[in-house]
């Protein structure tokens, strides 16, 4: 079912004031939890406008999938080699990665739950997690002799399912960003992923991260 879409700059707006909202209530709620009268009133809306833009709460959070593989689609094309590394690689991969679930724990929760009656919701993620792994595989490339596995693309995407799949569970058990919004966290994963490839982290690193993270300021990345 694809859901309402506004074409005037009003009916944008109204509508991100909407999803915002019913991200901030879903991560805190869940979905069936949810009531439409607090994701309005957040929204600063009416329960009329809502109703009129969504029939219920699924289709709203079907807009919010529909935006958010929209975004990962484009975002992932612009993900590239920061530093020249295989290490710079990982690194950005999981940065980039942790602020996305940041900002997105309503959509994990609600998706986790709505997949229990819609398992193709899940099969839309994978997908999307397939495609990140196959673009960082490529940039990966020139760097798989440092990989010590004759399977080195193996060991790769197992590196990024790592990253991806414990911090959407941190999301999905509504463990909140305050439990895993830390640069300590980003910094665990990333010598985990580093781990899987058989690779020790770098001593001398802060030099490398502070670059990346400049990096992921850039608008491309917003």
């Amino acid at each position: 079912m694809k859901s309402y879409k506004p074409k005037q700059k009003r009916g944008y707006e109204a509508e991100q004031n909407f999803l915002q909202a019913a991200k901030t209530i879903f991560a805190r709620e869940g979905v069936s939890r949810a009531r439409v009268s607090d994701i309005v009133q957040l929204a600063g809306s009416s329960t009329g406008n809502f109703y009129f833009r969504f029939k219920n709460k699924e289709m709203l959070f079907e807009r919010l999938f529909e935006i958010f593989e929209e975004y990962v689609a484009k975002i992932v094309k612009e993900i590239y080699d920061p530093t020249k590394s295989l290490e710079g690689i990982i690194y950005f991969t999981t940065a980039l990665n942790h602020r996305i679930l940041i900002e997105n724990v309503g959509l994990y929760r609600a998706a986790h739950e709505i997949s229990t009656k819609k398992p193709e919701t899940w099969t839309r993620f994978q997908a999307l997690s397939k495609t990140t792994a196959d673009h960082i595989i490529t940039l990966c490339a020139p760097y798989k002799a440092q990989i010590p596995f004759d399977d080195w693309e193996v060991q790769v995407r197992k590196a990024i399912l790592l990253i991806s799949g414990f911090i959407a569970n941190q999301a999905i058990r509504n463990a909140g960003p305050a439990h895993f919004g830390s640069q300590d966290l980003v910094d665990m994963l990333f010598m985990a992923a580093m781990g899987v490839l058989g690779l020790a982290p770098p001593k001398d690193f802060g030099a490398t991260k502070l670059k990346i993270h400049q990096t992921l300021e850039d608008e491309r990345f917003s």
